[in-house]
């Protein structure tokens, strides 16, 4: 219940509407309103911050990665605790988006010195 109170708590102070979402998360920037599933766990509570990230994180007007990697530097310096299985998600997230990024020859290639690299082996 306390992260759940946290992530309520913030929302409310910044004004960010939230939404039931039935997987993972959404943001919405320019309406401050983000979509997650409630948060019950350490899971969704990281992902949760993260989509907060993405509305009041640094990065939000760069690249698709810039963001990504913005809302998750948010994540971890607004968390009560961050934890093994937190960092997991975060990684797998990321590594996910940077296969992503691989396949697609319309998306751009993080250099080598991105911040996405040292995120996703953290």
């Amino acid at each position: 219940m306390e992260l759940a109170a946290h992530i309520a708590r913030i929302c409310k102070i910044k004004s960010i509407e939230v939404a039931n979402h039935s997987r993972g998360g959404r943001a919405y920037r320019r309406s401050r309103r983000i979509k997650i599933r409630p948060v019950k766990s350490e899971i969704t509570y990281a992902i949760a911050l993260h989509e907060i990230g993405h509305i009041l994180g640094k990065r939000q007007n760069g690249t698709r990665l810039d963001k990504e990697v913005g809302a998750w530097e948010w994540a971890l310096e607004h968390a009560l605790r961050w934890t093994l299985p937190m960092s997991r998600t975060m990684q797998r997230c990321l590594r996910a988006y940077l296969a992503k990024v691989e396949r697609s020859p319309h998306m751009k290639q993080a250099a080598p010195d991105h911040p996405v690299h040292a995120l996703a082996a953290q």
